[in-house]
């Protein structure tokens, strides 16, 4: 479902075709996305005020050997009419603008892998993930925190939690 639209809702299937309503399930249309949903366990919609605006986060170069497989944002503001890049190696993209975090309507906010580079399905823990913000459809983008866990929209106010580490040395003497 939509989040900001109730007569807007979307089937997902296994491959780069879905299926969307905009008159809340009386008549379904096909559309294709840019590349199949990702199987990295992101959200592959992410939905804003303005309904036309969406960000999917889909599949890349993973057939095959997939040396290259990663997750792959894309974004829309005619409703998936025409696709246009975010970033590659992606956990997680949404739109910041929401109806309670009134912010810049073409910011968008990613998590994004620090090394962009290989499979994304062998990611360890070397390779952190930054929080990065971009206006202007991400085309002006910012790094905010350097090793996060994630992020979320709650009510007014943007939850980003930062990984610091600490090293304790215990040491036993008799």
């Amino acid at each position: 479902m939509h989040s900001h639209t109730n007569d807007r809702a979307y089937l997902i299937t296994d491959t780069a075709k879905y299926y969307y309503t905009t008159d809340g399930g009386r008549y379904w249309h096909p559309q294709n996305a840019p590349n199949p949903p990702n199987t990295f366990h992101a959200k592959v919609l992410s939905f804003q005020p303005r309904s036309d605006y969406l960000i999917w986060v889909g599949n890349a170069d993973c057939e095959g050997t997939g040396e290259r497989c990663r997750a792959q944002a894309m974004y829309t503001r005619d409703h998936g009419r025409t696709w246009r890049p975010v970033e590659d190696y992606v956990v997680n993209c949404a739109w910041a603008r929401d109806e309670e975090l009134r912010v810049d309507a073409t910011q968008i906010l990613c998590e994004s892998y620090l090394n962009k580079q290989g499979s994304q399905r062998s990611f360890g823990k070397d390779n952190p993930l930054q929080f990065v913000s971009g206006n202007d459809y991400y085309g002006k983008k910012k790094k905010l925190f350097d090793h996060i866990v994630g992020f979320t929209k709650f009510s007014e106010y943007l939850i980003v939690a930062e990984v610091r580490c600490l090293f304790v040395l215990v040491v036993a003497m008799r």
